[in-house]
């Protein structure tokens, strides 16, 4: 009963690369969120 098997490093690429870019897009909106004032409901 062998587990192990081998992973191609290219096949898994696209999902790094998918990784990758929803945590920069999640960074960014955190930083935009950080950034902007916030409303200490003063009318």
């Amino acid at each position: 009963m062998d587990s192990f098997y081998y992973v191609n490093i290219f096949e898994t690429k696209g999902l790094e690369y998918l990784l990758l870019l929803c945590f920069w897009g999640l960074f960014i909106y955190l930083v935009l969120y950080l950034k902007s004032p916030a409303n200490k409901g003063k009318d």
